[in-house]
């Protein structure tokens, strides 16, 4: 429509250059406003349903090609809009510290009562009619549901609409006019601080508010507002603003139960039963099997803001604080998962469960939608938006330690190894040194003059006591077995030998004496003269 409009407006030459703010005047736009710059309104307030025109100018001016814009720019659109009947002027804010009554003007002729905007500090609100909430469809382009037109609302300054406004746009932009340097031109709107951690993906496209879900019937939930955020994996999330006008956190903490009535209504898909919200919501379907019992259901925020009583906030930071611990006391059915444990590190599965987040709105205002905002309810501490809606156990940290007792395990069985080995070895080196004492107390080895059970920790020595007829080391009697040598056969003593080691006991020229007399007894002087003995030596050395 707007395009078709504007071919008559626009100057001989071509189309208008970039950044262009006016087209010439017309009867059709008597204020000159641009339909690009027309489009843009119809289609924030397509989303926010009601405004001001400082938070459409936020909005617009976002835009890197559209910063130029200023509010009376926004508010010349608006004017020629609503004289083609797409938006009308429904009240003014509500002042801070006054919350004036609604002033209307007598009822027209068709029976609409016009709504007078004033008060100090003020701001007109905005809002679409029925013909302009078409026409907003058509601004934003896509296939969705936009929900009601508002009506009535604004009468009363709508300051819960417009602090859901505040928390879009500052999502939007990732920015905030809270905390930014004063304003140094009365004609611009306020200068707005950006925040640390930029804006969400998606735009003011990515929004919706004022959007019913059914559950029943006629018996519908509807979020302040439903964003999609499929660019960083999540297919959708709802909103829920609390300005603290419900006393009892319990009937704030009640609006889950028809969250999840809503997230339990299945429809059939291509044949298979799903989730209606997945279904609506394009959500990915699991990789491995589908069961729509076991799926995590969409997250829902709760924001919580401090309210106001008269010129004072309603709760202070800590008694907030202890509100949005009654929030998560009062929801725990909803979103208490099950408890799991590998290597030590405890996780949570929430299957069928709805992931519950909450944060304050001056938290919002300090470190933006994507910083460490949001408290898991169920997790310590403050977290980002990915971070609070990842449900994966921390499999880095799970391996790490995995390695780590791995690591573990292997050093004690090494340890153990070295001990068994250490204790195996103190064994046989008790076992040697004994026997070593009970070698060394014996003759020495015949072919070497050493130890009979070997030189001293070498790789023949004897562990066990040798016989007392033994005549070589380890040593040597592997040399003569190598050699295929006899065995020594020492010669018999003579009868004077013997006579004089009865006298005198052995004798000490002849280590080897006692052997002598056992190889004596052995081979006889009878079995040597036949020639049955395996070698004869006469004190011959091998």
């Amino acid at each position: 429509m707007d395009d078709h409009d504007d071919q008559d407006e626009q100057q001989p030459g071509g189309p208008s250059r970039p950044g262009r703010v006016h087209f010439r005047r017309s009867a059709r736009n008597p204020n000159g406003s641009t339909a690009p710059l027309r489009a843009d309104v119809l289609a924030a307030l397509g989303v926010l349903k009601i405004a001001t025109y400082k938070q459409l100018h936020a909005l617009i001016a976002a835009d890197e090609y559209r910063a130029h814009h200023r509010v009376e720019h926004v508010a010349e659109a608006v004017r020629d809009l609503e004289k083609h009947k797409l938006v009308d002027v429904r009240g003014a804010t509500s002042p801070p510290g006054r919350r004036p009554a609604p002033k209307t003007a007598p009822a027209s002729a068709d029976g609409d009562a016009k709504p007078k905007p004033g008060g100090p500090g003020a701001e007109k609100i905005v809002g679409l009619t029925p013909l302009g909430l078409a026409a907003a469809a058509e601004a934003l382009g896509d296939d969705r549901d936009m929900g009601g037109h508002a009506r009535g609302a604004g009468l009363t300054g709508a300051p819960h609409a417009m602090l859901v406004n505040e928390l879009i746009i500052t999502a939007v932009t990732g920015t905030t006019t809270h905390g930014a340097p004063p304003r140094t031109d009365n004609r611009q709107a306020p200068p707005r601080r950006a925040l640390p951690t930029g804006p969400l993906p998606g735009g003011i496209e990515a929004w919706a508010t004022e959007t019913p879900h059914t559950i029943t019937g006629k018996f519908n939930v509807i979020p302040d507002a439903v964003v999609r955020l499929p660019e960083i994996g999540i297919p959708v999330l709802f909103l829920e603003l609390d300005r603290g006008t419900m006393t009892d956190i319990r009937k704030v903490a009640g609006k889950l139960d028809n969250y999840k009535r809503y997230f339990d209504r299945t429809v059939q898909d291509g044949g298979q039963e799903r989730l209606e919200v997945e279904v609506r919501y394009n959500a990915p379907e699991p990789e491995y099997g589908y069961s729509h019992r076991r799926t995590v259901r969409p997250p829902v925020l709760f924001v919580l803001d401090q309210g106001t009583r008269g010129s004072r906030p309603r709760y202070s930071p800590e008694a907030l604080e202890q509100r949005l611990k009654g929030l998560r006391d009062a929801t725990s059915e909803h979103w208490q998962g099950w408890a799991g444990e590998q290597e030590g590190v405890t996780y949570a599965t929430f299957h069928g469960k709805i992931p519950v987040l909450g944060t304050t709105v001056e938290r919002l205002r300090e470190h933006g939608w994507q910083g460490p905002t949001w408290w898991r309810f169920g997790r310590p501490g403050w977290h980002s938006l990915t971070d609070a809606l990842n449900d994966e156990p921390d499999w880095d940290l799970i391996d790490q330690r995995r390695q780590e007792r791995e690591g573990q395990e292997k050093a004690e069985e090494r340890r153990a190894k070295k001990a068994e080995q250490d204790a195996a070895d103190a064994r046989y080196r008790a076992q040697l040194l004994a026997a070593r004492a009970h070698n060394d107390r014996l003759h020495p080895c015949y072919t070497c003059q050493g130890p009979l059970g070997g030189a001293h920790d070498s790789g023949h020595e004897l562990v066990e006591n040798a016989e007392p007829d033994r005549l070589e080391c380890p040593a040597c009697l592997a040399d003569r077995r190598a050699r295929n040598g006899r065995p020594i056969v020492l010669d018999l003593p003579s009868p004077r030998d013997l006579k004089k080691a009865g006298k005198n006991g052995p004798p000490a020229s002849d280590p080897w004496w006692t052997v002598r007399l056992i190889h004596a007894q052995r081979w006889p002087k009878a079995k040597r003269d036949s020639g049955n003995v395996p070698e004869l030596w006469s004190n011959a050395r091998a």
